[in-house]
């Protein structure tokens, strides 16, 4: 999240989170096994700094790689792998942190507040319990950078594979320079690009996922939706549902944070009040969203030529914004005070309707399950080991059980 709190800019794509980080596991369980025994005796920070070590992680990385993801995701997947072991390496134990009398008082009130979370989250919810939050990593700068690509005539999202993870649609960098490169490729192919800034990610309980010093900059509302948010992709994954499984946690994030919220504050306090909110704003963006979307799609069915195409979309793209300025005054959260400002195109519509495609559709299950939330995670759970696509899954359930299914 940006110093203006929106969420939508900074932690849209809601943290982002990094699937295929988990292809490190196997190199980050080593460099975690090494700072736990005899520093001085087996590895320091400078040989880890050092080439060798460095030389040993990247060999077993396309040792193991190369089988699996093909000759041209190792280097990608090596350079990941080197920035999150810097990341594990110098991560300080929360503990550590909370003792330190020289530390921020106001962050380390933040990281007891993302201890309570994720304790609600665990033992309320019954999320996945783990490891992670239990460090603290300080960042310079954002996270992680993210690039979102689309075909530029058709609503259709680039996609990259990866081992266990599976197919993605969106691509992630530790630097801007490498975002940026990668965007100048996926233009040069003919795409619609668009790059956002990520505040966190989490690698589905394979690692311990650091608290990262970015979120110190956030309230206890975008905290808690965050943290819950995350754990949510840890407990349900669906391989090769990339947008899915972002919806699903976006809809957990939001009513858990409300639930815990309530808990901590009262119903009738200011941070319930912004976390009712924040769900409000994300189910009506959702159906504006899905409106320029279809839109979109129907306009791009016709049988005129590309060019044609390319020329007249442009056209949609100032109506459904100007059609977005007249629906803001609705919006009770600044999550999307920034979206008219943006240069409109495929990959930036659907990188927005990532996270919140048919959050109706998620409702609809809480209401029916007696707004129980750890129900409702138990349900996509059993969706989740029914090895069924989640939206067939999911539609199948709503018209056994004569619920309207949106087209």
């Amino acid at each position: 999240m940006t110093h203006e709190q929106n969420r939508h800019l900074y932690l849209y794509p809601k943290t982002q989170t990094i699937y295929f980080l988990t292809n490190f596991l196997i190199m980050e369980k080593f460099v975690e096994e090494e700072k736990k025994k005899d520093h001085d005796a087996v590895i320091s920070e400078e040989a880890l700094k050092g080439f060798g070590l460095l030389a040993i992680m990247i060999l077993l990385q396309i040792f193991i790689l190369i089988p699996l993801a093909g000759c041209g995701n190792v280097l990608y997947l090596s350079r990941l792998g080197w920035h999150q072991s810097f990341i594990t390496f110098h991560s300080v134990p929360v503990e550590e942190i909370l003792k330190d009398e020289s530390m921020n008082a106001q962050w380390k009130e933040k990281i007891a507040f993302v201890q309570e979370v994720k304790s609600f989250g665990e033992g309320k919810l019954g999320l996945k319990k783990t490891k992670s939050y239990s460090k603290f990593f300080e960042a310079k700068g954002p996270v992680l950078y993210v690039v979102t690509a689309s075909e530029k005539d058709r609503l259709q999202l680039y996609t990259w594979n990866f081992p266990i993870t599976g197919r993605v649609t969106y691509k992630s960098f530790f630097t801007k320079e490498g975002v940026l490169k990668e965007k100048q490729f996926l233009e040069g192919k003919g795409l619609d690009t668009f790059v956002q800034r990520a505040g966190a990610y989490s690698t589905l309980g394979w690692l311990k996922d650091p608290i990262f010093s970015s979120m110190m900059e956030w309230n206890h509302v975008a905290l808690a939706n965050l943290i819950l948010h995350e754990m949510t992709h840890t407990t349900v994954y669906f391989k090769d549902e990339t947008d899915f499984n972002e919806q699903l946690a976006t809809f957990i994030g939001n009513r858990g944070a409300i639930d815990f919220l309530i808990e901590k504050y009262g119903i009738g306090s200011k941070e319930v009040a912004e976390a009712i909110h924040v769900q409000e704003d994300d189910l009506l963006f959702s159906r504006w969203v899905d409106q320029a979307c279809q839109r979109l799609s129907t306009y791009y069915a016709k049988e005129i030529s590309r060019d044609e195409k390319l020329g007249g979309r442009e056209e949609i793209f100032r109506s459904v914004k100007e059609e977005f300025r007249e629906i803001k005054v609705q919006f009770k959260t600044d999550c999307y005070k920034d979206f008219e400002k943006r240069d409109l195109n495929n990959a930036v519509l659907l990188a927005y309707r990532r996270y919140i495609h048919r959050l109706e559709n998620f409702k609809t299950v809480y209401e029916y399950l007696g707004r129980d939330l750890k129900k409702v995670i138990e349900f996509f759970k059993e969706g989740q080991a029914s090895e069924e696509r989640p939206s067939f899954f999911l539609e199948r359930w709503m018209k056994e059980r004569g619920i309207t299914v949106p087209n």
